[in-house]
């Protein structure tokens, strides 16, 4: 008899432990999908899989399963009573409310649910015997929300009729994925004064996780008559699920500028004609020889000619003195700040020729300047030995 007792025991305690299951292993939520920063209920739901009144003083417990789990969602309450599930079939829900973190990244998270509840066994006694039954691993889905944007970017100035290899880095610094992202360079015709070479404008980002970073290379042209000034370019990010951000590029056009020069000599003099042949302005001119073979400068090599408007011009005057022998070509540095604030130096030769008058001249001056100078000399000398030249005066008389 004891026997028998006992294995109507085991049969019932198995029979206890398999009447509770979910139907399904994904969590129900009251709002679908589930996002950071939401706050909504989970549902489990619970049905009676034994015979008979087996399910008196049902509760549900939910308990993430790891940590990964518990820092995305905060449980608001994590037991929940159902009462009595009496018959075979029956389902009661469990109610859950949950917070989910801000900064969750999409993907699946796991926990467990314990079913406690008490069973009435089936020996002579009619005791009842508590039970828990565990659903592992189901699973609540989180849907992130992700944003693309546009963290770097080699495009700073540029100048007038250039070609600029550019690379735009982009990172996804939401919480979600977007897939088959596309990045499209939107110049129109309000920015006519650019243009991207090679295969168009759009751009493949692929498949871009939070966190995930990814990089396009293209070649940026700007037209020669461009503006000086401040551009914004527009960058559209698109992707499945009907993803879509916009960024902007900004880019300043440097006004940059050429200059034509020419020469002029008068009375040994020999002044540069400086002329601005570009479209922009130029600030702070200044014209410098520097030392070279063919030409040496006598006084300063840097004149300073001041700014320059578009079709402006002015001189700069040196004493330039030709080398015997050597080339005819006058080499020139020509600085400037364009209207970003940038300074350039444009190197010019330009061929010059000197006329005999003007070497007779300098031969002439130089004479002059000798004479003075020997003429200072017997003076001085006169002066000081003007004691000795009277005493030798007066004994001759």
């Amino acid at each position: 008899m004891k026997k028998f007792n006992l294995l109507l025991m085991i049969v019932s305690t198995l029979m206890i432990a398999q009447v509770a299951s979910a139907a399904s292993n994904y969590l129900v939520t009251e709002s679908a999908p589930v996002y950071p920063g939401d706050t909504t209920y989970v549902y489990v739901p619970i049905q009676n899989m034994g015979f008979g009144n087996f399910m008196e003083d049902v509760t549900v417990k939910l308990a993430p399963k790891d940590n990964a789990s518990a820092n995305a969602v905060t449980l608001l309450n994590d037991i929940y009573s159902l009462g009595t599930i009496s018959d075979w079939g029956d389902q009661r829900t469990a109610r859950f409310r949950i917070y989910v973190s801000p900064d969750v990244v999409e993907g699946d998270y796991y926990f467990n649910v314990f079913i406690t509840y008490k069973g009435l066994q089936t020996d002579s006694s009619n005791q009842q015997m508590s039970a828990t039954t565990k659903l592992d691993d189901q699973i609540l889905t989180i849907r992130g929300k992700p944003m693309l944007m546009l963290v770097n970017s080699t495009i700073g100035i540029v100048a007038p009729g250039s070609k600029n290899t550019e690379t735009l880095t982009f990172k996804n610094t939401g919480t979600g994925t977007v897939q088959n992202a596309v990045a499209e360079i939107n110049i129109d015709s309000t920015n006519s004064a650019f243009s991207v070479l090679g295969g168009g404008k759009q751009f493949s980002l692929g498949t871009m996780k939070s966190g995930d970073v990814a990089s396009i290379t293209f070649n940026l042209a700007v037209d020669v008559a461009a503006h000086p000034g401040v551009y914004n370019i527009p960058v559209k990010i698109t992707g499945q699920n009907n993803y879509s951000t916009d960024n902007l590029i900004g880019l300043v056009v440097a006004g940059i500028t050429d200059f034509d020069v020419s020469y002029v000599e008068t009375l040994g003099s020999f002044s540069l004609n400086v002329a601005n042949v570009g479209i922009s302005p130029a600030s702070a001119v200044a014209v410098n020889v520097p030392r070279q073979s063919n030409f040496s400068v006598t006084g300063s090599s840097t004149s300073v000619i001041g700014n320059l408007n578009p079709g402006d011009y002015t001189s700069a005057i040196f004493q330039i003195t030709k080398t015997a022998g050597a080339g005819n070509a006058l080499e020139l540095e020509i600085q400037y700040t364009d209207t970003s604030g940038q300074r350039h130096t444009i190197t010019k030769s330009l061929p010059v020729i000197l006329s005999s008058t003007s070497t007779q001249s300098r031969g002439k001056s130089s004479m002059n300047y000798t004479l003075w100078i020997v003429i200072v000399v017997i003076i001085l000398v006169l002066y000081w030995q003007r004691g000795k030249i009277t005493t030798y005066f007066k004994k001759q008389k």
